[in-house]
């Protein structure tokens, strides 16, 4: 049950069970497979224009090639984080879709579906884009300012003296004032989501006007949010894997009752083609970085682990582990989706709950008997 926020902490320190839904973890889950995808497709993209051969880039790596030092050459260079961005971009998405959920439910329409949710992140997928790319066209444009700059210097004499007369006003207030842009750019990929989610109009001016209002009005308070849902959702998520590991053991152990010893064995040659004693895997199994305290995912059997059945488990397996991941980042989007709720009312008195939802089903009044009887003629 939805309750009526009360612009506080306390909305956003419910983000956990919130975000405990099948409709908001399958989303995120998605999101995160869909960016995986199109990042595999960039980074080795960029591994055949610098003319390695993918069989062996794909025995190093594997579907897991993250290692940002394996390209070389600009054009390598350029294609690999242009597919990073892209697939940034992919997990954006999935964070506006839960965001959304969370944004309809506070205005009492509890009954969002997934489909609902997913057409409309396809419709706002443009919106969200634009104000990304505005902000970075900015950026880029002070930078093209500086660059021009720079060629100035190089005239004799003229050039150095005016590179240093105008050192502090205006070029070092503008470079102060880019660098704050640039942080702000970097915070908008959890934040952006879900102003542009609570934004009813699909404007994206608005969107990055508030999402600026956002983090200078009120930066010590959206801070204390951001940090308590990164804390929740790492700590939700882990014991949301533990259950998962346990489910499949006793998913496996059930079923060996009745197929013996190939249940087992086909699970382990799933686990074979996937890194399960990589940092990050260790890292997702554990509390927290540094505390040794948790569970380790058994290794698997190399036996059978070529056959095409052993892969099929593989991807299986992979996407329970990718659900843990989306259920960390749909406590992000949730927490911050209910964390704007709050720091909106905070700063300009603005109830969202107030508002009529986008997508609830509004009925046609019936009509009262005295214009049912003013529409009849005569007999």
């Amino acid at each position: 049950m939805e309750y009526p926020p009360t612009f506080s902490f306390a909305d956003v320190a419910w983000a956990p069970a919130r975000a405990l839904s099948a409709k908001q973890i399958a989303l995120m889950t998605l999101s995160l497979l869909g960016g995986l995808i199109v990042y595999n497709v960039f980074s080795y993209l960029a591994f055949l224009i610098q003319g390695d051969s993918l069989s062996a880039v794909y025995s190093a790596y594997g579907l897991f090639s993250f290692d940002v030092s394996a390209h070389s050459g600009i054009m390598a260079r350029l294609v690999f984080w242009l597919g990073a961005c892209a697939a940034l971009y992919v997990v954006m998405l999935g964070l506006f879709a839960v965001a959304a959920i969370n944004i309809e439910s506070i205005r009492s329409n509890r009954f969002f579906s997934a489909r609902e949710a997913y057409r409309f992140t396809l419709s706002r997928a443009g919106q969200l884009a634009r104000a990304e790319i505005a902000i970075l066209l900015f950026v880029l444009f002070i930078v093209l300012l500086f660059f021009l700059l720079g060629l100035v210097v190089r005239i004799p004499f003229i050039g150095e003296w005016f590179y240093a007369v105008f050192f502090v006003i205006p070029n070092f207030i503008v470079a102060l004032f880019t660098v704050f842009i640039i942080f702000v750019v970097i915070l908008s990929v959890i934040l952006l989501p879900a102003v542009a989610a609570a934004e009813r109009r699909g404007e994206t001016f608005a969107v990055i006007l508030e999402t600026f209002s956002t983090i200078i009005r009120l930066p010590l308070r959206w801070g204390c949010y951001t940090a308590f849902t990164l804390v929740a959702a790492k700590l939700c998520s882990f014991v949301y894997a533990y259950f998962c590991y346990r489910a499949v053991q006793f998913m496996t152990a059930a079923s060996s009752l009745g197929g013996g010893g190939k249940v087992p064995n086909l699970v382990k040659s799933g686990l074979a083609n996937l890194p399960v004693r990589s940092d990050f895997v260790n890292h997702v199994t554990n509390v927290f970085p540094g505390i040794r305290w948790g569970f380790d995912v058994p290794s698997g059997s190399v036996w059978g682990a070529d056959s095409a059945a052993a892969h099929v488990m593989a991807v299986m397996l992979f996407v329970v582990f990718a659900s843990v991941i989306g259920y960390g980042l749909a406590i992000l989007a949730a927490g911050q989706a209910r964390a704007y709720v709050a720091l909106k009312y905070i700063k300009d008195g603005y109830k969202v709950s107030e508002e009529e939802s986008l997508f609830a089903s509004k009925t046609p009044a019936p009509e009262s008997s005295e214009e049912v009887g003013q529409d009849q003629g005569p007999a």
